[in-house]
Parts: structure tokens; sequence; C-alpha cells
């Protein structure tokens, strides 16, 4: 932790745990507080201007909206009664009516034009901002042009503009207002209290979403800032105008289609594989993003409409010497005959709504933390010099933070307002009105070319329209086209409707912006309030009045703990309550359903109860899930203000942990001041240390305690050292005296194998020669592998008992502990390969043991059997298990006339399908001699004596113990199978 980090963090808990913060944060908590209440009261005063302005107008929305009707069913009745005549009148009123409007607008555009940078802060008499007056203005002229077109005019010439498609053109225009009034209005109800309410929950979504919009703009803007790229393209704008198109001028114009195009790929709503869909669910900050561009892209569409219809209007060059018309092309800043210009303007007010966004949202981050308290970012603090930070160095909580208004708030809007009405629309609304009035005056029979032709003297000259219109009047009144007690008439009802519309729209807006200014002074009022709130403790009581003057905030938590436990008792009630309702309703249920049964009549009285019942049921479970909302809120905004506030053990509790800073600041700037550094070995003695001593670290008496200290840990660990090197040694002892009991066993076990392993390696020879003859012997169960395994599990355990002998008594490395360690796990398992083998040995001698008659009946057929492979193959070939009832087998027949003492290989055989074989000298494979042959029959028997004395007579893999065997003999003399083989004369089963 460095000096500038640590004086940061201090910073931090003192202004949010100090009993007394600096002088500076309290002074500007103060005036933030002041600057509040002012703006509140502004917009107080405000309100209640706008509340007298429309008492004095004594009418409201749908009082003016009811006098608009009754005057247009006048006219409607007027025009059907007059037909044609009074139509061309009530027209030729109407169009002297819009040629005053026409001047009108050419002075409201003419005064905004003089405004200059300064737009947006003009306003009218009455405090109107201007866009108010304009979109006003345009209202009226849309709606008298409705209204003309309602009148039923002469037939108009071909090559000029019908009077419905001018009249499109001046609705057009009147949109471009609309979207414009909406833009600033829906910025004020919607973007501005949702960004504020992100902003200052802290919305991750919106943050990184604006993140990436700044990574985005410095990706691809090329190290130029947005107003230096917008003042390019207008360098660029200027220079194509006069024909000086320069190649840097196309690149910043590429650089800001590229930045277009990954803009529009950024609000693109994705999933969480990136691709595109079409109804996402999008995050509360993305929401926001495509909110408030969706406003803009609202705008640029439907000045794209009145650009593409004034340019594909075919207007007759007579026409453009109008003075109206030509005044407003005057007025005109750009103009738009060019697709590469239109592209270039649409680059440069695309680089200024992404200007005004981003001006926007930092605003509102400023005003968030104003209000909700958030310490700011603060990196531009020179650092601390070395040693304890004094508190005076202390920076304000609220450095980087202004507070602001609502009006302060939405400037970047009215900037941006003012910049397109200024360069885009000013003098357009002007020349639709005027080529409608041209196609107006057409069709009330006035040929206006040639009125205009006539009236030419020059390139510069220009025809007045307020000329034109009398002149057709005139001319109409003159042809009989028109009646002057008509126009009188049309006269009064063009100036009633006109006045009638112009109530409504100034009691509309009077209306609208009541509504506004209270939802306004509402929002204002919670952020004093919670401002007030979380700066109780600095800003304390008020003497004198204030505006807005909340509630205490012990008042408000009282009554907030008296309320919850009301609902409590509520909900405890209500419980007790329902139980009732259930056992009657369940009552009324059961006798209802038996009324149903003796009369079917009632069953719908039945289903209607139950119907009832249940939604009683869910509607009682939803306000209790509200009920349940509503407590667990307020508990926690009790418990988390019963932590906040200042209680004695919380001051102290803060005192210590300033102290704690402090010694934390002391540190570091003594840390700094030294380029030594502590090693592991001394920090780690430290750390040791440390939670037993309470004394400052370095002092003397610190040493002494340590050295005492360290000195009896000293002998505490020599003592159990010398316990465990005497346990270490009586161990090696023990081991010594195992090592040496294995070794003997072993050397007897080697003895008494070198009696038969010359057998083992003469089967495995013979094995090797069955194998060479062609005949298939597998390795599982053969002599080979015996003897390969016999072998590892030898040298396994000669490797072992080295290990253990060379370890012990001696200093162990690491790499003998591993080996040590690996010691158990390796004799558990040569105890059981020690088994396995010793199973595997004695199983080598099953295949000479004959104990069917199918496979040995004589001593002298096992003499066939001439190697240890026949004898494996000669196993082969059983089919039955050896488990089988020995009374099953087919028994020897012995001679009655010989002796039972009778050895078995001097009996003779009688069977009548077995005859002796000759007798096969048996000769030793390795020297050729003969070898004397044992009786097969002699050793079968003693084996099978042998395998019943070793309890392996069923399973000679598996020992038996004695209550296994007399079992087995007794299920085996009660068995059904071996019962009915005997002889019934001897009345077995009696």
């Amino acid at each position: 932790m460095t000096v500038d980090h640590c004086q940061a963090i201090y910073c931090k808990y003192e202004i949010q745990y100090a009993a007394q913060p600096p002088p500076s944060t309290c002074q500007f908590l103060s005036s933030t507080e002041m600057t509040l209440q002012h703006h509140a009261a502004d917009t107080n005063s405000r309100l209640l201007r706008q509340a007298e302005r429309l008492k004095a107008e004594g009418a409201s929305v749908p009082v003016c909206e009811e006098q608009l009707q009754e005057i247009e069913r006048c006219i409607t009745v007027f025009l059907r009664e007059n037909g044609e005549l009074g139509s061309l009148s009530l027209a030729g009123i109407l169009v002297s009516a819009l040629c005053t409007l026409t001047r009108r607008n050419l002075v409201m555009e003419g005064a905004a034009a003089s405004a200059g940078e300064q737009l947006m802060e003009l306003t009218s008499r009455d405090g109107a901002w201007f866009l108010e007056e304009l979109c006003s203005m345009s209202g009226n002229v849309a709606c008298l042009v409705q209204l003309l077109q309602q009148c039923q005019l002469l037939p108009h010439d071909l090559d000029i503009p019908s009077p419905s498609e001018t009249a499109r053109a001046v609705y057009l225009a009147n949109g471009v207002y609309t979207c414009l009034q909406e833009l600033n209005t829906n910025f004020r109800q919607i973007i501005f209290p949702e960004a504020l309410r992100c902003m200052m929950k802290g919305e991750s979504t919106l943050e990184s979403m604006l993140a990436e919009l700044d990574t985005l703009i410095e990706q691809n803007a090329d190290g130029v800032s947005l107003q230096g790229l917008g003042e390019a393209l207008q360098t660029h704008l200027r220079n194509a105008a006069m024909g000086l198109e320069e190649e840097a001028d196309a690149h910043y114009l590429d650089v800001t289609r590229m930045l277009r195009a990954q803009y529009s790929e950024l609000i693109q709503p994705r999933n969480l594989q990136g691709l595109v869909q079409d109804t996402p669910k999008m995050s509360a900050g993305q929401m926001l993003l495509v909110a408030f561009d969706g406003m803009f892209a609202q705008l640029e569409t439907a000045f794209g409409l009145l650009t593409e219809k004034l340019n594909k209007m075919e207007v007759p060059p007579a026409w453009r010497k109008i003075d109206v018309i030509r005044e407003a092309r005057a007025a005109q800043v750009n103009f738009f005959d060019s697709a590469r210009h239109r592209q270039v303007l649409e680059g440069i007010f695309f680089l200024k709504r992404l200007q005004t966004i981003r001006e926007f949202f930092r605003l509102c981050r400023s005003f968030a933390q104003t209000v909700s308290g958030t310490i700011p970012s603060s990196t531009d603090e020179p650092g601390a010099p070395n040693g304890p930070v004094s508190l005076i160095q202390v920076k304000p909580l609220y450095r980087n933070a202004a507070v602001v208004s609502e009006d302060q708030m939405a400037r970047p809007i009215k900037a941006f307002t003012a910049d397109f009405v200024r360069q885009l629309l000013m003098g357009l609304p002007t020349q639709a009105l005027g080529l409608a009035l041209c196609s107006a005056l057409s069709a009330l029979g006035m040929d206006l070319i040639a009125q205009v032709e006539a009236k030419d003297f020059g390139a510069e000259g220009k025809v007045s329209l307020d000329d034109l219109c009398k002149k057709a009047v005139e001319q109409g009144v003159q042809a009989g086209r028109l009646s002057q007690l008509l126009l009188n008439r049309a006269t009064v009802l063009a100036s009633s409707y006109d006045a009638a519309w112009k109530k409504l729209d100034l009691v509309r807006r009077l209306e609208t912006n009541i509504e506004a200014c209270k939802v306004i002074l509402q929002r204002a009022q919670l952020h004093i309030a919670m401002f007030q709130w979380q700066h109780e403790d600095v800003l304390g009581t008020r003497n004198q009045p204030m505006t807005v003057s909340p509630s205490p905030r012990s008042a408000i938590l009282g009554n907030m703990k008296k309320k919850l436990h009301a609902l409590s008792q509520v909900e405890a009630s209500i419980a007790s309550v329902q139980e009732k309702l259930a056992s009657l309703e369940g009552s009324i249920e059961q006798r209802l359903k038996w009324a149903g049964g003796a009369n079917p009549a009632l069953a719908h009285v039945l289903q209607d109860f139950e119907a009832t019942i249940s939604e009683r049921r869910s509607l009682v479970m939803k306000e209790g899930q509200h009920a349940n909302q509503v407590t667990f809120l307020c508990s926690t905004i009790l418990n988390f203000e019963s932590l906040r506030t200042r209680t004695p053990e919380a001051l102290g509790m803060d005192a210590m942990l300033f102290e704690l800073l402090k010694r934390c600041q002391a540190t570091c700037s003594f840390a700094s001041q030294f380029s030594s550094s502590v090693s592991p070995l001394e920090l780690r003695l430290l750390n040791r240390l440390s939670p037993g001593l309470d004394l400052p670290i370095g002092d003397p008496d610190w040493l002494a305690c340590a050295q005492k200290q360290l000195t009896q840990e000293m002998s505490t660990q020599r003592s159990v050292q010398a316990e465990r090197e005497q346990h270490i040694e009586c161990v090696s002892e023990s081991l010594q005296a195992l090592v040496d009991a294995i070794k003997s066993i072993l050397s007897s076990h080697n003895r008494q194998l070198g009696d038969v392993k010359h057998l083992l390696r003469a089967m495995a020879k013979d094995e090797e020669n069955a194998l060479a003859e062609g005949e298939e012997i597998t390795y599982e169960g053969s002599v080979r592998q015996f003897l390969s395994e016999y072998k590892a599990w030898q040298d396994n355990v000669q490797i072992v008992l080295f290990t253990v002998v060379q370890s012990t008594g001696q200093l162990r490395s690491q790499e003998q502990v591993e080996l040590l360690q690996e010691i158990p796990p390796t004799l558990k398992e040569l105890k059981s390969q020690s088994q396995r083998i010793y199973n595997g040995l004695v199983g080598f001698a099953s295949p000479l043991v004959t104990e069917r008659a199918s496979d040995c009946t004589s001593p002298m057929s096992s003499g066939l059997q001439t190697s240890f492979a026949a004898a494996v193959r000669c196993s082969a070939l059983k089919t039955e298990p050896d488990s089988m009832s020995q009374n099953a087998r087919k028994p020897l027949q012995r001679n009655m006339d010989t002796p039972a003492d009778t050895p078995p290989s001097t009996l003779l055989l009688t069977s009548k399908g077995l005859a002796p074989s000759p007798k096969r000298a048996v000769r030793d494979p390795k020297t050729g001699r003969a070898v004397q042959e044992r009786n097969s029959y002699a050793v079968s028997v003693w084996k099978r004596v042998k395998a019943k004395l070793e309890g392996r007579d069923v399973d000679p893999n598996r020992r038996m113990s004695v209550a296994e065997q007399v079992d087995y003999v007794i299920k085996e003399a009660t068995n059904v199978d071996n019962l009915a083989q005997l002889y019934e004369g001897w009345t077995a089963w009696v």
C-alpha cells in the first residue's frame, strides 16, 4: 500500500464516519442543500405562474375541444349548404389567413437565425422557449391546411404540384417539429428520470454500455474528438460547396461512416452468444441507451421524408420568384439538392447526437454523485510528502461533482435542437407552406405563372404573395366564383376556428407544462429529502424556514416501526381468521355436496361456491405476498438505518478505526522513507510475535519480551525434538527386527521352493515344446505366467527390504521420505500377491486329479498323459462341475473276492468298455532316462483325501471351514437327486 492509496482511504472514511467532517465538506454540503432548495423554489414559482395563467384563461382542454368541434360542424354545414361557391369563398379566406401566418413564420425564423449560437436561450415574451412557439405556429398552419383540403377547389393544371401534394409537404414539416418537441418532452419524462435512477442505483449494465461507447469512439475516431470530427466535416461541406474537396476531408467522412456502423452494432440487441435477436431480453442500460437513440432516429427519419418530398416536387421556376419562397430559401443554411451533401450533414448531426448522449450522461453521473453522496474519483491530487498525512490535505467529497437542475440537465438536448433547427430545418417549413399557397391560388382559378411573369423585372425581382392573394380574391369576386356575402360568413367561421384552435393549443400547453412542473417539483423534493436524510448529522436542524422541509428522520423511522408492528399483528390475526374460515368453508362445501347428491339442480351452486372460494384464496395469497415484501423492505431499511445511526458505541468504533488508519498512514510514510526490505523469515517471526505482544514494534520492552518468548519456544521445541528422536530410534529397532524375521522366512521359502523349482521349469519347457508343435496353450494360468509373476514378486520384496534397511538409522532426504511413504501400500500389494502366488502354485496339481470315470478310468489310462501340457488339455475337456455329488460319479468295480486292504494299483479292471493299454516307459525330458512311473489312481485318491482334509473338496481354489464341510455333506446326503439313484432294496429312506 502506498502513501497516496492510504491517504485516499483515509479521506473516504473520514467523510463517511468522522465525528466532525472537515469545514470545507460542511460548507459544501450546506451550499448544495441551498442550491437544491433554490431549484425547487424556481420550479414552484414557475408552476404557480402557469396555474395562474391557466386560471385566467378560464377553460380546460375538454371545453376547448368541444368549442372547436362545434365550429368544425358549422363549417361543414356551411360547405354543404353553399356548395362550390361556399368552398371557394372559404378557401380564399383560408389562403389569406395562411399568407399572414407565413409572414409571421418568416419573422420567427429570422429571429432564430439572428440568435445564432444563442438560439437555445431564445424565449418569447411569455417565457416560452422558441421551439414551443415554432411548434404552435406549425400546428396552426397544419390545421388550416387541413381545413383548406375540405374545400372543393377548381381542377389544377397537371404541370404544377397539386394542393394535396403540397399539403403533404406541410404535414411533413409539422411532423419534424412534432418529433423535436417529443424529443425534449420524452427526455424530461422518461430518459432523465430513468437515467438518474440507474446512476444512483449504480446500474452496472448502463456503466458497461457507456464504457463500450467511449471505447468505440476512441478506437474509431482516429485520435480526433467528436467535436473535431464535426468541425472537419463542416469544413468539408464548405469546401465541397466551393469545389475545393480534399482527401483529408474524405478521410474524416469515412471515419464517421465507420463510427456510425460500429455504433449501430453496439445498440443492436444481442444474446449471450453475440447474435442479433428479434425480440431479445435487454438489460436496463441497453434499453435506456436504445430508447434515447431511438428518439434521435425518429427525428432523422421525419426530416429525411421532408427533404425527399421537397426534392421530388417539380416546382415551376416562376413560383421560386415569389417573395415568401425566395426569402425562405435565403434563410436556409444548408441545401439538400445533392445526395453527397445530405450524407455529410447526416454525419455531422450523428456526431452531434453522440456528443449529446455522452454529455447528458456525464451531467447525470455528476448529479447522481451530488445527490447520493458517492465519492467521485480523484486522481489529479498531487502526491503527499513522506510521513503522516495531515487532515488539511484531505480532498472534499464533492470536488468533481456539480449540482445541476433539470433545466441544466436538458441543456445538451436543447443545444442539439437549436443546432438542428438553425442548420437543417430553417426555411423548409416556410417553403412548404409557400408552395401550398401557390397551389391553392392556382386551384382558385388564378394563373399564377402568368401573374409572376407579368411582374418579372429581373433576376433578383420577386413577387409579393400578399398581393397575389388579394388579387386572387378580387378576380374571383369579379368572375362570380366568389360571393361577398359568403366571404364575410367564411371570414367569421375561419377567424372563429383559428381563435378556438389557438385557445385549445394554449390551454393544452399550459396543462402539459403544469403537469411537467409538478413532476419536476416532486422529484426535486425527493432529492432534497434524500440529501437531508443522508447528511442529517452535518446539516442538523434548520431554524429558518425552507422551501421543502421533509419530516425528521427519527419521526419517519418511528412511524415506520409502528406501521410494521401493526402489519405483523394484522398478519397474525388474518392467519387465525383464515383457519376458522377454512373449517367453515369445508363444512359448507360438504353440505352442498350432500345437497347436490340429493338434488342435482344444486350442482351449479356448488361450482359457484368453489370458484368464489378459489378466487378469494388467490386474492388473499397475493395480498400476503405483497405484505411480506413490504415487511422485508421496511425491516431492511430499519436495520440499515440503525447501523447508520451514530450511537456512542458506533462513535467509539469509528474512533478506533481512525486511529488504526492513522497508524497505517504512519507505517506507509516510514516505509517510503527507508529502502530496506523485510525478509520472509523476519516477516514470519514478526507475525509469530505480534499477536502475543501488545507493545510498539521495535521498543526495548518489545525486544525483551520477544527474546523471552523465543527462548521459551526454543526450549519447548528442543524437548519435543528429543522425544521424537527417541521414538524414531525405537521404531527403527522394531523395523530391523521385522526385516530380520522376513529375511529368515524368505530363506526358508527359497529352500522349500528349490525342491519344486526344477519341476516348474520342466513344466514350462514342456509348454514351450507344445507351443512349438502348434498346440494351443493359453498364457493365462500357465506355468510361464506363474514364473514371471513370482520373479516380479520376489524382486519387489527385495527392493522393499533394501529400502527399509538403507533408510533406517540415517539422515533422510526428501526423496527417501517419499520412498518410505510408498512402502505401506506396496506391502499391502505384496501381501495380496503372495496369496495369489501360493494359490497358483497349489493349483498346478489340479490337472493331475482324476475325478470322473470319463476322464481317467484306470491307472493305466492315466499313463497316456505323458506331459503336463497333455494333462492341461485333458482337464480342459471337463464339462461337469467339480462340485458334483460323489454319488453321481460311477464307482470303480472292485472284485468281491479281493481283500479290502489290497492296494488299488493291484486291482484288475473288469469293465467291458475299458481295456488295459500297453505300458509305455516314461523318460526324463532332459536326460532321457527312464523314470519310475507312479500309480495315477493312487495319486488321485491321495489328492482327494488331502483335499477333503484341507477343505478343498468342493472348490480347489477355496478353503472351506469344518462347519461348511458338514453342511455340504448333509445337503448331499439329503439331495433328492442323489437319493433317487439308490437301490430301492436297501430302503435307504427308511
